[in-house]
């Protein structure tokens, strides 16, 4: 008896120390999905797929096991269901401690969703009680789909809403489960370089994945992290909440302190944190702290003011060294209330190809540096004289946020999937380098600059939607006044199409920043010997009239024919400055220079009716006001010169000339002298007497 008591006794002490033990044993995970969980098109899957690299950051502790299957679908009745397949055995057999799930992707085939969509969260929730019916402690996680780009062919046939609907379910699917969820699709929608076939991850976009689950299952996003506008010497939106965030590891508690005010926030799922600071002091300095655990980010030199987003191509980034204010400005001390925010491209978009280091910068999203206490004389002219007038009008803080590129086209800095949800725009994202909807100029110098690329699926920033993810998406949503905004130039060859984008991008940005009224500001194009011009200010002057909230610089008299940089970058700031005090500040100002709202016919006269026409007068001392034409109905068109008269304008027609349209601002480069008591002058613009 007391030999088989010792036996026994023996027995389990020896299975308590064996490797293979269930105490000992790795944790078993498994990578459940279709085709981007396989691997398919990575060289060497084996090795290089998702799970595989997983395997390799999560180390011995663990057993990644890969059960993905290409093309299945999640629904039991569509056309290649996953609960057939020997891989979905396999996993059950492999008993899980862990799962991660990724499908739903193959269920956007027309074969599929149409049919069966109704049944996609009862067929979810069976193969989650599937995993526990066999491991009653696994733990499991369900991924939000990764992208299906918009090159993919079925996109545009439903794929899009489908796709759009899935990740909708999922995300209810994970609160009704008590099961984790994993984002497969924010962090991977700004990365189209990863998917050569715009559904499949390549072996660099697998490992990013690896990482992001890995980060999942380890509660580990690196720790405490805030976007680079988190400075010192920062400048913070004054108002009824300020946004302070940033990124964590999952289920610390961040505390951020400014003044007498403690504000204490989970980090959610995902590493992300966000507070929101009520009513904080104008002025400053003040500081700001903000810790997790025991990290602490300590930021001096804080202030509470106005924060004004300055963006566009060359005109918005010509610096102020360059400018024809700089000799006098130099000469002044900096203005201690005006911070310069600059995000800085890290290569400029000149004539030159670009080496391996830009590049891989661009792929990686890190094209753009950004820093508080930016250079003075390296900044924006146009910006820094409009905030310069503004703090000095208001007397608050004020902080400017340059992001701004030499020949940018504005689709650049528009959201991928704002620009994916519109049945035009969405076609201005495949094969942009050879698309009309882009500018040929701008093709032609993207080709230049990526001209050394090792990589298929190299990035530039003209491409659509870029700037924004490089750019602006990393400091969203950081709070702003407004939007001043310089930029056409490289848009010029289809004015109607930029009245889309302009609008959309104006409403999406409203959206973002959850501010219906958010203003922006935009400057007409100055004039240039370059005949499309006159068309594209025409419809910026109608934008200005139709988007709520928007206001336009005008710059006809600023301009320069062969130079598309002119250098009297004051004035336009002072006139950007204009629109925000008298729109945003509500001051007694005149904001806009005449603008042509009635037409008279009086004999042979037009006799011309004008809004702010206040002291009516020619900008150059002539009796004469030059400018306008008219048109007839057969498209003739004759240039008058007008006369001031009180506050109207008249101009003499020629018998039996029936007026059609009058133009004013339309000659490419041209005189026009119309200005009023402010010596604001009238922009391009086209006004019709009848319709066609």
């Amino acid at each position: 008896m007391q030999r088989i008591f010792f036996l026994v006794i023996t027995l389990f002490i020896s299975c308590f120390n064996c490797p293979c033990s269930l105490a000992q044993r790795p944790i078993r995970v498994a990578c459940i999905g279709n085709s981007v969980t396989y691997g398919a098109g990575i060289k060497d899957r084996e090795q290089n797929s998702y799970p595989a690299q997983l395997q390799k950051l999560l180390g011995e502790a663990y057993t990644v096991k890969n059960f993905g299957h290409s093309g299945a679908t999640l629904l039991r009745n569509g056309h290649n269901p996953y609960h057939l397949t020997d891989q979905y055995a396999e996993a059950l057999s492999f008993e899980p401690d862990i799962a991660v799930i990724h499908l739903g992707l193959n269920d956007t085939d027309p074969r599929n969703w149409p049919n069966y969509q109704l049944d996609f969260e009862g067929d979810y929730s069976q193969l989650i009680d599937t995993l526990r019916s066999v491991n009653p402690k696994i733990e499991i996680h369900i991924a939000s789909l990764s992208p299906i780009f918009s090159g993919h062919p079925r996109f545009k046939s439903g794929t899009r809403e489908w796709h759009y609907e899935i990740r909708q379910k999922i995300q209810w699917l994970a609160k009704a489960n008590n099961v984790q969820l994993m984002d497969l699709y924010q962090p991977f929608v700004t990365r189209p370089d990863l998917f050569p076939d715009n559904i499949h991850p390549n072996m660099a976009g697998a490992k990013m994945m690896a990482d992001l689950v890995h980060s999942y299952l380890k509660k580990d996003f690196g720790g405490l992290e805030m976007p680079s506008i988190f400075a010192n010497g920062m400048v913070l939106q004054r108002g009824d909440s300020t946004a302070i965030f940033g990124k964590g590891d999952p289920d610390k508690i961040v505390t951020v302190k400014f003044q007498e005010k403690t504000k204490e926030v989970f980090v959610d799922q995902d590493g992300k944190w966000i507070v929101y600071l009520e009513d904080m002091p104008v002025g400053g300095p003040y500081e700001l702290k903000v810790q997790q655990a025991n990290q602490t980010l300590h930021f001096s030199e804080v202030w509470i003011g106005d924060v004004w987003l300055c963006m566009g191509q060359s005109n918005m980034a010509f610096p102020l060294k360059s400018s024809f204010s700089w000799e006098e400005e130099r000469k002044q001390e900096s203005n201690k209330n005006l911070h310069l925010f600059q995000l800085k491209p890290f290569r400029e978009t000149d004539n030159r190809a670009w080496d391996s280091l830009a590049l891989h910068k661009v792929n990686e999203l890190t094209y753009f540096e950004g820093k508080w206490n930016a250079d003075r004389p390296d900044f924006s002219a146009v910006a820094y004289h409009f905030g310069k007038i503004l703090q000095e009008e208001t007397a608050v803080p004020i902080g400017l946020v340059q992001l701004a590129l030499g020949g940018a086209p504005i689709e650049a800095f528009i959201d991928r999937i704002t620009l994916e949800q519109d049945d035009l725009l969405v076609d201005m994202l495949d094969n942009w380098e050879t698309s009309d909807f882009i500018m040929p100029w701008v093709r032609e110098r993207a080709a230049v600059n990526i001209s050394n690329k090792l990589d298929k699926q190299q990035r530039h920033p003209y491409e659509p939607a870029y700037i924004y993810d490089a750019g602006l998406q990393p400091i969203m949503p950081f709070g702003f006044k407004g939007l001043v905004w310089y930029q056409g130039e490289s848009n010029a060859h289809n004015a109607d199409l930029y009245a889309r984008l302009f609008r959309t991008m104006v409403k999406s940005y409203r959206e973002k920043w959850n501010n219906s009224a958010f203003p922006v500001y935009y400057v007409q194009l100055p004039g240039m010997s370059r005949p499309s011009w006159p068309y594209f200010r025409s419809m910026q002057y109608a934008l200005s009239q139709n988007v709520p909230n928007t206001g336009m610089a005008v710059s006809l008299d600023l301009g320069d024919s062969l130079d598309v940089h002119p250098k009297a970058k004051e004035e336009v700031g002072r006139r950007l400055a204009l629109q925000a005090l008298v729109n945003t500040y509500g001051a007694d100002l005149l904001a806009d220079g005449p603008e042509l709202n009635k037409v008279v016919k009086e004999g042979d006269m037009l006799a011309l009716s004008f809004q702010n026409d206040e002291g009516l007068r020619t900008k150059d001392g002539r009796t004469a006001v030059l400018g306008f034409a008219v048109m007839d109905f057969r498209g003739k068109r004759l240039i008058l010169e007008g006369e001031i008269v009180g506050n109207k304008v008249l101009l003499q027609v020629p018998n039996n000339f029936f007026v059609h349209k009058v133009l004013y601002g339309f000659a490419p480069f041209g005189p026009a002298n119309l200005v009023n008591k402010a010596g604001l002058p009238m922009g391009t613009l086209v006004y019709r007497l009848c319709d066609e």
